[in-house]
Parts: C-alpha cells; structure tokens; sequence
C-alpha cells in the first residue's frame, strides 16, 4: 500500500522552506532598499531641522505675506499685500499649474500693474479645473499659496 503521508509531509516541508525563503529575500530587499534610500528621519540634522524650525521660518520676510487671487472677466488679478496691508511691490509673481496627467504645463508669469497688484491674463483649464501654486518671490523672501480656478 501507497504512503500518501510522506508526500503530503514533504509538500508541507517545501511549503514552509518556501515561506522561510520568502521571508529571508524580503528581508534582504529591505536592506537594500533602506540602505540606498535616506529619509529625512533618518537624516543627521534630524532633531536640529525640529529645534530651529520655528526660526527657520522667521528668517523669511515672506512668512506673513498674503496674497489675494480674484478672477475679474478674462483676468487674474493678485494683490500681494505684508501683515499690515501694505502692497508690496517690485517682486515677481507666477502661477505654476500642477502637472496633469505626463505634460507639465508652464508656469504662467503675472505682470505688475500698480503697486501690490499683479494681472495676466486667466489661464484655460482643461477639463473645468485648473490647479495650482502661486509663488511670489523679492529677493530670498518667498510667499507662496495654492489655488484652484474653475471655468
């Protein structure tokens, strides 16, 4: 008579060698994978990027700009103003669009119509929606904020 116990046994010890095996390439792979990779956790300046965040952002005249986007007809029109409403002028304003879909679109340049107040003509959005950030830059200050214009 025919041992059928024997094979189901080795079917057990293959499948359990496999397993093993699955584990023990997986566990390599993620060696790899973290020795190559550096998060920003991992990171030397890690707890010093935390202690001086606060300081970080301080250092940048920007930090307390706001900007006010307003569609008007055919126009976007952003008044940039400093924390106590006074215009800022002379900087540069664009509008960068979120990449959709594998065609970055350009970004779109604002021109200084009056001081604090920038005007371009409004961007086509594709599909109804058109995303995006406004950055407006005056030497190493930056503000910057999202925006989304519909048709």
């Amino acid at each position: 008579m025919p041992q059928p116990t024997t094979q189901a046994g080795t079917r057990w010890k293959l499948a359990i060698m496999l397993l093993v095996g699955l584990f023990l390439a997986a566990l390599v792979a993620s060696f790899v994978i973290a020795a190559r990779r550096v998060s920003r956790v991992v990171d030397t300046d890690y707890y010093s990027h935390g202690l001086h965040y606060g300081q970080e952002q301080s250092a940048n005249a920007g930090h307390h700009w706001t900007l006010t986007p307003a569609v008007s007809g055919a126009d976007l029109t952003v008044k940039v103003q400093d924390q106590l409403g006074a215009p800022i002028a002379g900087g540069k304003l664009s509008f960068e669009p979120s990449q959709a879909g594998n065609r970055p679109a350009p970004p779109l340049q604002l021109s200084e119509a009056a001081p604090g107040m920038f005007r371009a003509p409004r961007p086509a959005a594709p599909g109804g929606e058109l995303r995006g950030t406004l950055r407006f830059t005056l030497g190493q200050a930056v503000a910057s904020r999202k925006l989304v214009l519909f048709n």
